[in-house]
């Protein structure tokens, strides 16, 4: 993400992005699957620990939950950042994050003043973790991956100093 400014801004009907809510559903990544702010600091925190797992989303192992308990597979494999992914933050930790991230908001709205004209309607449940979940389409089965992309191993990230 290169920016996070105004990262927790919502319409004033939705107050939040965060579930119970009433939350303005918002979207992360570039294929929307990270749906709360709560969701984006937990996959950075856990996505490559036991929670991983060879599956594609939607076809999570018995016993887990998508996007708590269990990441689905990446769709690229070359394009795993490992420099995060497993920080052992406890759940009060990501909440602090979190806490942080909406802090950046500075309610700066140009060239869209207005921000406010929202005429949907908010959304309500769930929890920030699980939030999302319930509307999970599972992902049909993948092509084989093409070797002249999967089979070329990673250029080495270089160290962090």
């Amino acid at each position: 993400m290169a920016t996070v400014r105004n990262v927790a801004m919502t319409p004033s009907q939705c107050p939040t992005t965060e579930a119970p809510g009433p939350y303005f559903q918002k979207e992360f990544f570039h294929n929307g699957y990270i749906k709360s702010l709560k969701q984006l600091v937990h996959f950075y925190n856990t996505r490559d620990t036991s929670f991983a797992f060879p599956v594609t989303s939607g076809n999570c192992p018995n016993g887990t939950i998508e996007k708590v308990t269990c990441w689905p597979m990446k769709e690229v494999p070359n394009n795993l950042d490992t420099t995060t992914g497993m920080l052992g933050l406890t759940d009060k930790e990501e909440d602090q994050i979190v806490t942080f991230l909406q802090t950046l908001t500075d309610g700066f709205t140009a060239p869209y003043p207005n921000s406010d004209t929202f005429t949907g309607q908010c959304m309500t449940g769930g929890s920030a973790s699980t939030q999302g979940n319930q509307f999970l389409i599972p992902t049909p089965p993948l092509p084989p991956c093409a070797p002249e992309i999967c089979g070329v191993p990673p250029l080495p990230s270089p160290p962090i100093p």
